[in-house]
C-alpha cells in the first residue's frame, strides 16, 4: 500500500465501500478550485482537471467534493479525473434561497466536530438542527463548545447542551488556551476523517492550527460589536493531522437549511420528545393539539423545556416542506419526461 495514500485514508475507505481499483488510479480531492482541484495521489500533490462528461454532469453533486476519492488517469505534472468512486457518507444541507435543491458539502465522512463559541455565538437551536443534519446524514456529531476561558457562567451553558442533547458528546475548550485539546486529541482516531464546522469567528481556524501544532490556517481578531470573525476559511480544505487523522476545514456556515433523507432523523436528535412520544394515545400524534399527548402534558407539567419543544416543531415543519417540494419536483420532472415522450411519439406519427 501507498504510504501516502493510506496517510489520507486509503485503507479506511476501502473498509467502508467495496472497490477494485488500483492505487495508482485514485486520489483524494483535498480542495476545491473555481477551474480545477487539488489532489493527493500516490505520486504526490497534483492539479486535477474533469473529463468532459463528468464537466457537464447534470447534477451538481456528481461533481467532485471536498473528501472525495476519485478515478484518475496521469497527464503530464497532472491528472485527469474521469470518476467519483461511491460515497459512504455525504453531508449536505437545503441550498440557500431554494425549495427543493440539496448543496453537498464534502464528502466520506466518518464524524464532525460542530463547534460554536460561548460568547455572542452561542446558539443552542443551531446546534439542534446541524445534530439533526449528521444524524440523517449517518455521520456522529461532536460537539466543542469553545472559549471556556471568556465566561463564568461557561459550565451552565455546557449543561444545558449536555441535557437538550444527552446522546451527543459535549466537549468544551479553549482552543486558545489549549484547555480540553489533549481530550479532543485522543478522540482522534487514525485514517478517520472529520468535518470541523461552526459560523465565522466560533474559532475553527484556531482549533485547527493548534491541533496540527503549526499555523496552517489563517486567524484574525473578532469584531467586539456583533461577535463574528472578520474573516472566514473560503474552502473547504482537507488537512492531515500528526496522530495520522483526517479533518476537513470548512467556510463559516452560519444558515444550515435541512434537506433530510428521512424525517424520522428528528427522532434521533429529540431523544426526550421522541420518549415521550411512545406513551401518547395516537401512534400518528403531531404533538400539536392532539388529546392524550405526552409531549404536551410533559410541557405543561415543565417536564420538558419550551424552547426544545418548539425548536423540534420547527425543524420537523421544515423538514415536512423540503419533502413536500422535493416530491412535487419529482412530479414534475416526470410529467415533463411524460410530455417529451408524447410528442416524440406524435412526431413519428406525422412523419408516416
Amino acid at each position: 500500500m501507498n504510504n501516502l495514500l493510506q496517510l489520507y485514508g486509503w485503507d479506511h475507505y476501502c473498509t467502508q465501500q467495496a472497490n477494485e481499483h488500483n492505487e495508482h488510479e485514485v486520489g483524494r480531492i483535498k480542495s476545491v478550485n473555481k477551474t480545477n482541484y487539488d489532489l493527493i495521489t500516490s505520486s504526490g500533490a497534483v492539479k486535477g482537471e474533469l473529463t468532459g462528461q463528468l464537466l457537464y454532469a447534470s447534477n451538481e453533486d456528481d461533481l467532485p467534493k471536498t473528501g472525495d476519492w476519485v478515478k484518475i488517469m496521469p497527464f503530464d505534472s497532472q491528472c485527469i479525473i474521469t470518476e467519483v468512486l461511491p460515497r459512504y457518507s455525504e453531508l449536505s444541507r437545503k441550498e440557500v434561497g431554494r425549495k427543493s435543491n440539496k448543496q453537498l458539502l464534502a464528502s466520506n465522512i466518518d464524524k464532525a466536530f460542530l463547534i460554536q463559541g460561548l460568547d455572542q455565538d452561542f446558539n443552542p437551536r443551531r446546534l439542534e438542527r446541524v445534530v439533526t443534519a449528521l444524524k440523517d446524514a449517518d455521520i456522529e456529531p461532536i460537539i466543542l463548545l469553545n472559549k471556556v476561558d471568556t465566561r463564568e457562567d461557561a459550565s451552565d451553558q455546557v449543561e444545558q447542551i449536555k441535557s437538550n442533547l444527552p446522546d451527543v458528546t459535549t466537549v468544551a475548550i479553549s482552543a486558545l488556551k489549549n484547555i480540553g485539546l489533549t481530550t479532543l486529541n485522543d478522540m482522534l482516531q487514525t485514517q478517520q476523517t472529520y468535518i470541523l464546522l461552526g459560523s465565522s469567528g466560533a474559532g475553527k481556524s484556531t482549533l485547527l492550527n493548534a491541533l496540527l501544532g503549526e499555523e496552517r490556517q489563517k486567524t484574525n481578531d473578532i469584531s467586539d460589536a456583533v461577535g463574528k470573525g472578520k474573516h472566514t476559511t473560503t474552502n473547504r480544505e482537507l488537512f492531515t493531522m500528526p496522530n495520522g487523522s483526517i479533518i476537513i476545514d470548512t467556510a463559516g456556515v452560519r444558515e444550515f437549511g435541512l434537506a433530510l433523507d428521512d424525517i424520522d432523523s428528528l427522532t434521533l436528535t429529540f431523544t426526550d420528545i421522541s420518549e415521550l412520544a411512545k406513551q401518547c394515545r395516537y401512534t400518528d400524534c403531531t404533538h400539536m393539539d392532539e388529546p392524550e399527548c405526552a409531549v404536551l402534558e410533559a410541557l405543561e407539567n415543565d417536564q420538558l423545556d419550551e424552547a426544545l419543544y418548539n425548536s423540534y416543531i420547527k425543524l420537523r415543519s421544515e423538514a415536512e416542506h423540503y419533502a413536500a417540494s422535493t416530491q412535487d419536483k419529482k412530479r414534475k420532472g416526470k410529467d415533463l419526461s411524460k410530455l417529451v415522450r408524447n410528442m416524440k411519439r406524435y412526431n413519428i406519427k406525422k412523419r408516416y
